[in-house]
């Protein structure tokens, strides 16, 4: 297997596949752990004790180009209005949504990411203009899943 992780495949949201995802907008946005640092005045030069606060993790960002309305809705609830079974519009949320989730993310590389609950913040924003497109930008919260297992995990994709 490719030791390089690249490319953005495909994002799934639960089982639903989304569309596409503006070119260069996939970003991960590691952060490092989190540790308390405790200092002595008789030791100079470093801490004496170093308290473990966080893990470092991931927080998922991307823009959605692909407005269409099942997208619209899985991330940002709402309501798909349909005529005769077909997706015709839209209408956006009047109570406070929380979109929480499974997400995957499948790379060129043949790896998978799987965030086994993403709290998932979505917006309309973008340009109306023929110089670009109109966009749901999308930001991802891993938490730690109901059950107590790991938050998410990297793996080959077989074949």
């Amino acid at each position: 297997m490719n030791d390089f992780m690249y490319g953005l495949a495909v994002v799934k949201v639960g089982e639903k596949t989304l569309g596409y995802i503006e070119e260069n907008s996939f970003k991960l946005n590691g952060a490092k752990g989190e540790v308390t640092k405790i200092n002595a005045a008789q030791k100079h030069g470093g801490p004496v004790l170093v308290i473990p606060k966080s893990n470092g993790t991931i927080a998922p960002s991307f823009d959605l180009i692909q407005m269409d309305y099942e997208n619209m809705a899985a991330l940002m609830g709402g309501v798909v209005k349909k005529t005769a079974e077909k997706a015709t519009g839209w209408e956006a949320p009047s109570d406070l949504v929380q979109i929480t989730s499974p997400l995957t993310i499948q790379t060129d590389s043949s790896h998978e990411i799987n965030i086994r609950k993403a709290f998932i913040s979505a917006y309309i924003d973008g340009d109306l203009n023929l110089d670009s497109v109109s966009k749901v930008k999308v930001e991802v919260e891993v938490m730690i899943p109901d059950d107590g297992s790991k938050p998410y995990s990297i793996d080959d994709v077989a074949g």
